[in-house]
């Protein structure tokens, strides 16, 4: 099935999450087609008592036993009007919660407007935070860069760069040496936070790598399923560049770089190329070093601190 990053079928939902959220569908079908865009999941409480307007058709509404509860309450005819006013709207799906029996009422307008209408095991409240979860994953911002996605030492390591310079090449290096590999070529990022970038492989290039000279690998079967993992947060971004494209400042003393990437600000280092370097050797320092500042110890900045006091105090090494 096709997935749209910016929405969700109900057919997708009960597909992906039918059976660890143990729903089940009880009627409309035909409307399985329908689709959610946020992840906010709703109760049309405020509906059933005739206020409507708040009511997000896109989003998937949760019908508990307050509201089922509220409903047995009122005379038939209200009950039936208010049913009916809410399922008019077109809604994405209704979830019944609470494995509870589910009211004729509901069915009839179920099938009557083809929405669909599913059960699950689950109370409300843990239905609606799993369901969230779900839908903040799959509905998340997402774009997509050009280079090879790895974890190295358990940070989620993007190396970028023009082509041909050998981003392949480091990355099954690195492989080779115990890391994993994520993405080659090209690397779907989402936006799963203000601050939080998380890294996958398109379905289509899952677990293979192209090599000039060799062609395409399988690294699972190569290697083994230690040798690959599905997603991890970004955690650096690695720039390999031509030699002498690097500044005589980067070269001597190096400096810290950010970058954005898909509104989010990365630590970035940068990697120049030469025959005789062993770049994958660098990534593994460079993810190193990043995982000491995350530690808070920077050794180029104390570098310059404890040299700067020499200067001043006329000292000699």
């Amino acid at each position: 099935m096709q997935k749209d990053p910016g929405r969700v079928s109900i057919a997708e939902l009960l597909e992906d999450q039918g059976e660890a959220l143990k729903m089940e569908l009880l009627a409309g079908k035909a409307g399985l087609g329908r689709f959610i865009d946020h992840p906010r999941v709703e109760k049309p409480s405020l509906a059933f008592a005739g206020y409507l307007e708040r009511l997000n058709d896109y989003r998937l509404q949760v019908v508990g036993q307050s509201e089922l509860g509220y409903l047995a309450q009122r005379p038939e005819q209200e009950r039936k009007k208010a049913v009916d006013a809410v399922f008019d709207l077109k809604l994405a799906a209704v979830v019944v919660t609470h494995d509870m029996q589910v009211p004729e009422i509901l069915l009839d307008a179920a099938k009557r407007s083809d929405t669909p209408l599913i059960s699950t095991q689950l109370e409300s409240q843990t239905f609606m935070t799993n369901m969230m979860l779900y839908l903040s994953r799959r509905l998340a911002p997402r774009t997509y860069q050009h280079g090879v996605y790895l974890d190295v030492f358990g940070l989620g390591v993007l190396i970028t760069g023009a082509s041909g310079l050998g981003k392949s090449e480091i990355a099954l290096e690195l492989i080779s040496r115990g890391h994993r590999l994520i993405a080659d070529d090209m690397v779907e990022l989402s936006r799963v936070g203000t601050d939080v970038l998380v890294g996958r492989s398109p379905e289509s290039l899952k677990y293979h790598m192209e090599i000039r000279g060799i062609g395409i690998l399988n690294i699972r079967d190569l290697f083994g399923a230690a040798a690959i993992t599905d997603t991890k947060r970004v955690g650096l971004v690695i720039e390999v560049i031509p030699w002498d494209e690097v500044s005589e400042h980067i070269r001597l003393l190096g400096e810290d770089e950010m970058i954005n990437l898909h509104e989010v600000c990365l630590p970035k280092a940068v990697l120049p190329i030469r025959p005789g370097r062993s770049l994958a050797v660098l990534v593994e320092v460079a993810t190193r070093n990043q995982l000491l500042k995350q530690r808070g110890i920077e050794s180029g900045k104390d570098f310059m601190h404890d040299l700067q006091e020499r200067i001043q105090q006329g000292g000699r090494e």
